[in-house]
């Protein structure tokens, strides 16, 4: 589908009709990719989603779940555009949506929350979305968490179809219109290819644009008529603009897989590497008896509030005398934590040594889900205690980076943590806090 000519407010209502014209659907197997004319291929088709559409085609109750940070997130984007498109596609099929998507976050995150925000929910397709957020990890890094992700996702259910999906932000822009994938899809796609999982470069199309000179990355669209304005903030595309963009890619190669159906189980092979993070755990802290320095938020909190569905249990030290004790034999441990106005500096102990953590970044004058992790361990016994200390640190400073002014400080006067679970790579030996 060409976006020549087409305007923003338009963009989306077309794909639409014009998917509404389904093609026969046949057992036929193809591994076929489409590349655009600047020679880089924007689809891998690979093994296909065989399993998804057998049963979109027996009309049978289907799950299809988002997987991914921000972009996948948005409200207004490519998620809810297919999701929309495949309830049109196919009015005989009831679809349901599974929304496990967290802003800021990468697969390393992902990989621990899969058992909880998608796995108990049983889906039959899961779009997997995180080269933006992973970018910066190293290519095995990325393969410990995704490979894992893969790997867990199966063993729950070998007839789960999985798609990769690519996006992308300014800062690989011209690598793309060079012809290459950004290093993080690059090495995504070698996993995506072990596995036989069909891939989706929905930035490709986005370059294209921009290098004929009919789309502006980053700008204001007021500025620029008659162009499409991607994004205003070098990464998260407009609703209006942007998002219909990659909705419009994803669309048209669904279409495409819907030749491949059949049940079609998936076979966990020999792994891409032996210290993948498939056995990875999130640890609940319920468990742990009562303690007169740590206590576990109110309901009515308003962290508690604003995360309950992924953090059904959140914590807080409350004393500075408070102590988180862990023993465990693995390489790595995390954790999964609130960071925000009132989150200060951790001091960690890891087997002797210790070090000082700051739970509190430039984006801090909202709360939102996070993690920390101790990794690259050496799989062996390693011992670990958090205090929170409650220093006080110039906080002023850290947010004025984004020019953001603290214009209320009992907002920020705190110095603690709010801790939701433990993640953990490996065995644990044991868990206290006093």
């Amino acid at each position: 589908m060409k976006f020549r000519g087409l305007i923003a407010g338009t963009l989306f209502s077309t794909l639409i009709l014009i998917g509404s014209c389904q093609k026969p659907l046949s057992t036929h197997v193809d591994t076929r990719s489409q590349t655009r004319p600047s020679g880089l291929p924007e689809f891998h088709q690979r093994g296909g989603l065989p399993n998804f559409f057998q049963k979109v085609k027996e009309g049978r109750d289907v799950k299809v779940a988002y997987f991914g940070g921000s972009i996948t997130e948005a409200g207004d984007g490519w998620r809810s555009m297919t999701f929309n498109w495949l309830r049109i596609n196919y009015p005989h099929t009831p679809f349901t949506e599974i929304n496990a998507t967290i802003g800021g976050t990468g697969s390393n995150l992902g990989v621990f929350r899969m058992d909880h925000d998608i796995l108990e929910q049983k889906p039959d397709l899961v779009f997997v979305e995180f080269a933006v957020n992973d970018f910066g990890r190293s290519s095995h890094q990325i393969n410990q968490s995704m490979e894992g992700i893969i790997r867990k996702i199966w063993k729950a259910n070998p007839n789960t179809d999985i798609c990769f999906v690519y996006t992308l932000a300014e800062n690989v822009l011209q690598e793309i219109q060079d012809g290459h994938y950004q290093a993080t899809a690059q090495t995504m796609e070698k996993i995506a290819d072990k596995y036989q999982i069909p891939s989706i470069h929905m930035g490709v199309e986005v370059a294209r644009l921009a290098k004929e000179g009919k789309l502006v990355f980053t700008g204001k669209p007021e500025e620029n008529p008659g162009k499409i304005v991607f994004t205003t903030d070098k990464t998260h595309p407009l609703s209006k603009s942007g998002h219909p963009i990659y909705a419009s890619v994803v669309r048209k190669y669904l279409t495409e897989m819907e030749e491949m159906i059949g049940e079609k189980p998936h076979g966990l092979p020999t792994p891409l590497i032996a210290d993948n993070w498939e056995t990875s755990q999130l640890i609940s802290l319920s468990e742990l008896p009562p303690s007169a320095h740590w206590q576990k938020l109110p309901a009515d909190h308003e962290v508690v509030k604003a995360f309950s569905k992924s953090m059904p249990s959140i914590y807080q030290p409350t004393t500075p005398n408070a102590i988180l004790r862990i023993k465990f034999k693995g390489t790595t441990l995390g954790f999964y934590d609130v960071i925000g106005p009132k989150s200060g500096i951790l001091e960690v102990t890891l087997d002797g040594v210790k070090k000082e953590v700051q739970r509190f970044d430039q984006f801090c004058h909202y709360y939102r889900r996070s993690s920390y992790f101790l990794d690259g361990l050496s799989d062996s016994v390693h011992e670990v205690t958090v205090r929170v200390p409650r220093t006080g640190f110039d906080k002023a400073a850290i947010l004025q980076k984004r020019n953001i002014k603290i214009d209320d400080p009992s907002r920020y006067a705190e110095n603690g943590w709010y801790l939701s679970n433990l993640l953990l790579v490996g065995n644990l030996l044991s868990l206290q806090w006093d």
